[in-house]
């Protein structure tokens, strides 16, 4: 585990910055294994014409890990001891550990972009109640889209930053959200007044890293120039100040061992029969 003085240094950066890396924390060949499992899986995927995108995108969706395989179902990436850690210290113990799913950004797909967001289409407190941990499932960098963060953005800009919805038609892109309510884009306005005071910046990082983000800051998916698939896995942490009890992950009932093996988290999930 972190020494006092690094898991100081990791929550400084998470409340000033709204995002950390931990390097080099799993196991690389635990992370190739998944990332060629989830690579083999894409062209199936898009050639589903019910198949959604981010924002619309066609350059980037969100992709199920292979949570039902016992043969890839690795301790040092889902119930990660450093990770852990920084949950039960950054958001109060015990964090709830709620999310599961993963961001593909396809290959080849250069010149597209997301828009800048935020992960919430609801009114959200301004304490850090929420955190998504990416974990990459390749080198990350400027040509294969490593992902563009607006650093402190989280605790220096609020709710109404955001857009905000004005009619039905609004609420077609984003059907949890709710007349009045904000939805993830950013406002022109607010984004050209934040790059002012601090630009956004693309980091690089490696397999064996984890990303944390506080789900408040401000990012966008980038475009892949590439021939290989981008893929990270997002696992969310919920303070248990927050109350929120509907979201919960959806897991195979045959692992369910495995998923309710740890006791630094409290795992809310449905489970299903496998098929």
């Amino acid at each position: 585990l972190y020494s006092p003085e690094a898991l100081g240094k990791i929550l400084s950066a998470l409340h000033q910055d709204g995002l950390v890396l931990l390097k080099s924390v799993i196991d690389i060949d635990h992370v190739d294994a998944i990332n060629n499992s989830m690579c083999a899986e894409v062209d199936r995927i898009t050639a589903d014409p019910t198949q959604g995108y981010n924002h619309g995108v066609k350059s980037n969706f969100l992709q199920r890990p292979p949570v039902g395989d016992p043969d890839l179902l690795y301790e040092d990436v889902y119930f990660n001891s450093f990770l852990l850690q920084v949950a039960n210290a950054y958001l109060g113990h015990k964090p709830i550990f709620n999310w599961i799913t993963s961001n593909n950004a396809l290959a080849n797909t250069g010149g597209m972009r997301q828009p800048v967001h935020k992960d919430n289409a609801y009114p959200h407190p301004q304490f850090p109640y929420y955190f998504i941990a990416n974990i990459p499932l390749c080198d990350f960098s400027t040509e294969n889209g490593s992902t563009e963060f607006w650093l402190g953005s989280h605790a220096h800009t609020s709710e109404h930053d955001q857009v905000h919805v004005a009619n039905e038609k609004e609420l077609e892109a984003y059907p949890y959200s709710k007349i009045g309510w904000p939805i993830p884009p950013v406002t022109d306005e607010a984004r050209e007044t934040r790059r002012q005071v601090r630009p956004p910046t693309q980091p690089e990082c490696c397999k064996g890293d984890i990303m944390i983000r506080d789900i408040r800051t401000w990012h966008a998916g980038m475009p892949n120039m590439s021939d290989q698939h981008r893929i990270m896995i997002g696992l969310g942490y919920m303070s248990p100040h927050y109350p929120n009890f509907l979201q919960r992950c959806h897991l195979p009932e045959s692992q369910r061992a495995f998923w309710l093996s740890n006791s630094q988290v409290e795992l809310r999930a449905n489970f299903w029969e496998d098929e």
